[in-house]
This record gives C-alpha cells, structure tokens and sequence, in this order.
C-alpha cells in the first residue's frame, strides 16, 4: 500500500509539473515570436545606425545562435524539462529585447525631436490697434503698411502672401524700432497705423514698450517656409565643422520660445584629430545684422532666429557656420544631472547675484542649477562679461569631457537624451547625430583635446537696429587684433598642418572680483 501511495504521489507531482511545460504548439508560438522580437531589434539596431560593425556583428550572431538553442530545446520530446528551458530562456530574452528596442526607439525619437530639419518656418504679423476699426486682411485693401527694410526672402514672400487678401502700399523704414511706434510709442501715444513684422519683432515690442501688448493686435498672420540650410555635404565623422552654440536666456519648451542669445560660441570641431575649439563671442558685439544690413548687439539677433544668428556671425568672421545648436537653461541643468555633475574651476571665491549658490577658489563639482549660475554670474567681476564667458567655456568643457567618456555615454545615454528632449534643437539631422554618438563608441579609448578662446573687446553706448538708433545701449566694439586671432584659431583647427593639438595661453587680462562698495 505504501509504494502504491508513493507511485501515485510521484504521478501527481509529475502531472503537476508537466502542466508547465509548453505544448507543441505553444512551443511554435514562442519560437516566432522570439524571432519577430529578434528582427525588430536587429531592425532597429540597423535602421539608427548607432552600433559601430564590430559590436554590430558579433550582437546578431549571438542573436542567431539563442534563438537556435531556444529552438533546438523546445523542439525536444513531448513534455521534457529541455523544453521547459528553452520556453524560459526565449521568455528571459523577449523581455531583454523588447527592453533593448524600446531604448533604440526612444533614441531615435529624440534624434528626430531635437533635429531641426525640415521644420524651420518664419511667421509674419501684420498689426493694428486693439481698437482699429479692422477685423480681417481684406479691410485693409487700398492702406499703407509700414514694414522693416529688409532683403530677407521671406519678408518678400510675406508680402506676396498678403497681396493675395488685399492689395496695399509698402512704406519700408531701416529702423525697427520706428515701425513698432507706429502702432504705439514709448511714450504712450497712439497711432491708427498697420503695420507687418516679424513675429519675433512684435514679440519684442511687447516686451519693451509699455502697454504694447495689451493696445495691439495680430489682424492676420502669415506662415512662410524658410530654407533649409542643410549642406549635405559633411561627413561629421571625417569632415571639420562649425556648430554655432546659441544659448537662450529662458525655460520651458524650445519649440514654443523666441528669445535673446545669452550665450554665443562656435564649437570648432575635426574629428580625425579629435580637436575641439570653443570659441566665445560677447552677447554684446556690435555687429551688422545679415538680413538687414543695420548695427545690432549680437544677442538681439536671436530674437529674429537661429538663421539670422549664423549667418551674422558668418559674414562677420568670414568663416563658414556648418551647424547649429540651441539650448535653453533647462538644458544645461538637466545635463549637467545626467552625467552626475561637473567640475569646473574657480579663479576665486564668490557668490551668485542672482541665486543661492556660493562658489570657492579651486575646483567645485557642481550639480545643474548650480552650473548654471556659475555660467550666468557677471555682477561679481570686475571684467563682468568677459569673465561670464570664461565660466561658461569652462561649464561647456566640462559637460563635453563627461559625455565623451566611455562610461558616462554607456550608462548614462538615455538620461542625456531625456535632457535634451524639449531643451535643444539643432539642424545636424538624426543620421549626423547617430553618425557622432557612433563614432565615439567606435574608439572610447581615444580622448578628445578641448581648447577654448574668447574675442574681446571693449564696450561703449550705441544705438541698435531693434531698439532704436536714438536709445544708446550698452554694446561692445570688438577688437580687430582679437577677431584676426579668434578666426585663426579655428583655421588652424579645422585646416591643421599636423595631428597635433593646438595650446592656447590663458588669458591673462581678467582684472579679477568686482569690489564691493
């Protein structure tokens, strides 16, 4: 009786068990799905281009011979325990792959959010009192439109798009300024005018004129494509290049946002030598705006776009702007805390005019908000912006030393992208940015060499383009000998006569920490 006992309770245990175990057909299931979840990986893997061929390789062989081990065990016997671990291990790995794959399909998405390409417009206003008797375009066939003297192509367009609601006079002025007064001046006094701007120029009425805002609004707004000043003619991993760095002084969604450039800096980068260059300009330089041929401070003009930015700075300098990125505070900050901080070193001791933060002289790892107001801080210097830029090299430095090192782009890849999502925009497309993080996985060992310079010069109170010639700013005149070295450097780095890294002296003009009264 007791070995009956004991024959029946190993039959239980045995049917217990074999409940577990995949049947036929189950096992077939698995066996597609594990390859469809195989293929999309390798698809996406292929499609993003992001794995160098040396690990490429190697990943689907590996691929190839789990899913034939999985295969080869759940096609053993009826109800075996082989079969049960091969329906186990292809669990384990469509969990692992699909995992993997979501990884690559949020890269790729990122690419594609911060990527410029194909999406750059320019929206024109035209602009009539609140209490303008004017409801819609069509009431203003036959009127005078007061507009900015401009040779910008898609000013001309903007003209053309409204004659097709109403044909009116163009009355063209060389100051910007002149043509928001039209509508309402500083002073308060109101005129029953029309006017057509951009709408970065209407933004800025806004914000310095008094009651702007609140006394006008837009009649009509026109949507004009502008160009797409991709080159397609840039290897990025053999190729030198400019990226234009503009960084803007708000928060919130890039894509919703049109502000000043605070920051200004040309990253001169050669990928076979493994040069880096930061170039600063200060965001006052006095500067003829491309699109409109007036004097501005150079931070104005990120007022009118990135494109308007870069192509000042090209007809200034001479040299060729390849690239650009644009990223606002939220970016830095968020940076800053997906690589786990930063150092950067301080020429003294002080503490933030406008924030929290104190810093010390000597080295400081520093989390984002305070990188970012060790990047902002002016007020403490006596050499004010030029040590503000010093600062801001240092923090871009640093942030590029983290994400070109092995370990932080291998553990912390998916923190940088979430950083960057809603906070950059550049027209590198995704290809050129895989083609970059590519390259880097392709040769970790190898360390990139990052100088930095900044032009200079002194500053004097100026009338500008966009606030008026008849309200002096303060701007800054810059100096030739500083231009002449500035577009050398990056001749030397983009054109170098050898492998070897450039070394730039440290400026030792800095006058030091502002006294206190």
């Amino acid at each position: 009786m007791v070995s009956n006992n004991k024959n029946d309770m190993n039959t239980s245990f045995h049917k217990k068990k074999n409940r577990f175990i995949p049947t036929g057909p189950m096992a077939v299931v698995v066996e597609v799905a594990l390859l469809l979840v195989e293929a999309l990986f390798v698809f996406l893997l292929i499609k993003i281009d992001l794995i160098p061929v040396k690990y490429l390789i190697p990943v689907i062989v590996v691929l190839v011979l789990i899913f034939i081990g999985a295969m080869l065990l759940l096609g053993c016997g009826k109800k075996t325990i082989k079969r049960m671990w091969g329906f186990i291990l292809s669990l384990v790995m469509m969990c692992i792959l699909l995992l993997g794959s979501s990884y690559l399909f949020n890269t790729y998405a990122a690419f594609l959010s911060i990527s410029d390409i194909g999406k750059s417009y320019d929206i024109y206003n035209v602009a009539v009192l609140d209490s303008s008797e004017y409801q819609e375009a069509e009431d203003i066939d036959g009127k005078t439109v007061y507009t900015i003297k401009s040779d910008k192509k898609t000013y001309k367009e903007a003209k053309g798009n409204l004659k097709g609601k109403a044909t009116v006079k163009y009355k063209a002025l060389n100051d910007a300024r002149e043509v928001g007064e039209k509508l309402v001046e500083e002073n308060g006094t109101t005129h029953d005018e029309i006017i057509l701007v951009s709408r970065e120029d209407y933004q800025l009425y806004c914000e310095e004129i008094e009651g702007y805002k609140k006394q006008t609004r837009v009649l009509y707004q026109i949507k004009i494509e502008s160009e797409d000043n991709d080159s397609g003619e840039i290897d990025v991993t053999k190729d030198s290049f400019n990226v234009y760095i503009s960084g803007i002084d708000v928060w919130g969604d890039i894509n919703k946002r049109v502000s000043r450039s605070d920051v200004n800096m040309i990253a001169t980068i050669n990928p076979k030598t493994r040069q880096v260059l930061l170039t600063s300009i200060p965001r006052d330089a006095y500067v003829k705006l491309h699109s409109f041929g007036q004097l501005d401070k150079l931070t104005h003009s990120g007022i009118y776009g990135i494109d308007e930015t870069t192509q000042t700075v090209e007809d200034w300098l001479g040299i060729n702007v390849d690239y650009y990125v644009r990223a606002n505070f939220g970016m830095i900050v968020k940076l800053v805390k997906a690589v786990d901080g930063i150092d950067v070193y301080s020429k003294y001791d002080f503490k933030s005019a406008i924030s929290k933060y104190e810093y010390h002289k000597g080295w400081n790892h520093l989390n984002g908000k305070a990188a970012l107001y060790f990047a902002r801080e002016r007020k403490s210097f006596e050499d004010s912006d030029q040590e503000r830029i010093k600062n801001q090299q240092k923090v871009v430095k640093a942030i590029l030393k983290k994400m070109t090192s092995s370990k932080v782009i291998l553990t912390r890849y998916t923190d940088i992208l979430d950083a960057v999502k809603k906070n950059m925009q550049t027209d590198l497309s995704n290809q050129e940015m895989a083609a970059l993080v590519k390259m880097q996985l392709n040769d970790m060992d190898t360390e990139w060499t990052i100088n930095m310079n900044s032009i200079r010069g002194e500053m004097d109170k100026k009338g500008t383009y966009s606030m008026g010639y008849g309200r002096p700013l303060d701007v800054c005149i810059m100096d030739k000998k500083s231009m002449e070295k500035g577009v050398k450097l990056i001749n030397s780095v983009m054109y170098p006569e050898g492998n070897q890294a450039i070394e730039i002296k440290d400026d030792k003009t800095t006058k030091g920490l502002k006294k206190k009264d």
